[in-house]
């Protein structure tokens, strides 16, 4: 099922034509909210709506993500089941009502998963949910919850922040409610050389995203739903990725990767250091039929270089890759893969021009100052001065934190003629 997208807006003149719009195709949800400055709109629209297109035709400044679903948007859903569940097992209406305040209002289906937010006022972690299922059984409730309102279904859990200093950026607050998300003993080892057994045991995601199948295990790896922006420019703007090589240098599960894959991509290069992101990447290159085509390392990209020799020798007949794009998804930044590209593009490139695809967390007023692509600039220059830089486009992605955005910069790197 397609998701649904909301408009992020800061141009306030532009917020009521564009309701008048929506709701003129019946395609607007109340309420309107404001966040960090921005008017939030949200829509039935999907990624291929062609009102969508019209809209961001017309409008400029305008941004799309998609966004959680509200359990408390009709009185048939999961805060019309609370009440009842709870009032037909003999708790007080008091009590009910309590809970039903403090009911998480905002979650996401990855099959076969529900993914409810926390907060500190919505939360099956506070003490009235806590006393609640003292009296009866958590499992029945979440058991009842899933046959009535998410028969798709068949685990819960509360999805906490990532931890931001974890390079392999893995969900380690992640909490299971209802089923089992991984039938094993956790050890050190099991998130650093899992075996195939711990593959096995584990509860693995599943969601497709403009025609794409993507996996993941919610245990051990983080999806990102506001990426599918990203991902659609990827396949709509780029038309010379067919055929060509691609190298992506920090794969993950394949964010990226399959877009350029299913753009047509000759062969792409996968670099990860996450055992389970690469798990999930091998199975999604899978499912979408993409076995040939990418190569997958499970190791750090400071190998890239090593590794491409030894395919151009053994693979390509000695001749130089056509290598004409390389992403770099690396957030907070992805300046550490700066001076492995530039390498990559003059040893093993037989193209004139490579396109870098840098994402970067930027604060608000250094892209509008154009700070950020000036600096970007400069440091590419004082790794190597010899190619032309070229900046192309800044894309806004998603708001990260309060006046910090997730951009991709492409930048189009020039050999220039000996």
């Amino acid at each position: 099922m397609a998701e649904h997208l909301e408009l992020l807006t800061h141009d306030f003149k532009s917020v009521k034509q564009v309701k008048t719009l929506l709701e003129q195709n019946n395609a607007f949800i109340k309420p309107m909210t404001t966040e960090n400055g921005a008017k939030v709109i949200k829509t039935t629209l999907t990624a291929d709506s062609a009102l969508l297109t019209d809209i961001l035709n017309r409008y400029s400044g305008i941004e799309t993500r998609p966004y959680a679903h509200d359990a408390a948007e009709t009185e048939n859903g999961i805060t019309g089941f609370t009440m009842n569940f709870f009032l037909s097992h003999g708790l007080p209406k008091q009590h009910c009502e309590e809970l039903v305040n403090h009911l998480p209002l905002r979650y996401t289906i990855y099959k076969p998963l529900i993914l409810f937010n926390n907060s500190n006022q919505r939360s099956f972690m506070l003490a009235c949910w806590e006393s609640a299922f003292k009296l009866v059984k958590k499992h029945e409730y979440f058991e009842a919850m899933l046959q009535q309102q998410f028969p798709q279904c068949t685990h819960v859990a509360v999805n906490m922040p990532i931890v931001e200093e974890d390079v392999m950026r893995r969900p380690f607050n992640i909490v299971a409610l209802h089923g089992t998300l991984f039938d094993g003993e956790l050890r050190a080892t099991t998130w650093s050389a899992p075996s195939s057994q711990d593959f096995n045991n584990t509860l693995w995601c599943h969601v497709v995203q403009n025609g794409i199948h993507q996996v993941w295990a919610p245990t051990f790896t983080m999806f990102s739903r506001g990426n599918i922006k990203e991902k659609k420019r990827i396949l709509d703007n780029y038309d010379d990725i067919s055929g060509h090589d691609v190298v992506d240098l920090y794969a993950g599960i394949g964010y990226f990767t399959l877009s350029y894959l299913k753009r047509g991509a000759r062969r792409v290069f996968c670099f990860e250091l996450n055992p389970w992101s690469t798990e999930g990447l091998r199975r999604g290159v899978l499912l979408n039929r993409f076995e040939g085509k990418c190569h997958i390392y499970q190791e750090s990209n400071e190998n890239c270089e090593e590794r491409l020799r030894a395919f151009q020798r053994d693979h390509n007949g000695g001749d130089r890759l056509q290598i004409r794009h390389i992403n770099l998804g690396l957030l907070p930044t992805s300046v550490p893969g700066y001076p492995i590209a530039l390498r990559v593009i003059r040893e093993y490139s037989s193209l004139p021009l490579t396109t870098l695809h840098i994402h970067e967390n930027v604060h608000v007023a250094e892209l509008q100052n154009g700070a950020f692509v000036e600096l970007t600039l400069q440091r590419l220059l004082r790794i190597d001065a010899s190619y032309n830089y070229t900046p192309r486009h800044v894309e806004k992605i998603k708001t990260f934190a309060p006046d910090i955005w997730h951009v991709c910069l492409d930048l189009d790197v020039h050999k220039l003629s000996s």
